[in-house]
């Protein structure tokens, strides 16, 4: 019977390579979820834009419509 004990400088390399992998993954998905919330954002703000556009297109248009018939 043999008794190896482990060689501590080979388990330090293996856990310091596990640990900079679980933070490349980390990163990434943190990185994915800003991409996402970002293009939610402007998709969003887009949205908004258009619609307050038509809302003083609308408003206008009434205006208008109203002065021509005041005359």
């Amino acid at each position: 019977m043999t008794d190896v004990s482990p060689d501590p400088v080979s388990d330090r390399e293996a856990y310091l390579k596990a640990q900079r992998q679980r933070n490349l993954f980390i990163a990434l998905g943190l990185l994915g979820f800003v991409v996402l919330v970002f293009f939610i954002s402007m998709t969003r703000m887009a949205q908004g834009l258009r619609h307050d556009a038509s809302v003083r297109q609308a408003y206008r248009s009434s205006v208008a419509a109203s002065v021509d018939a005041s005359k």
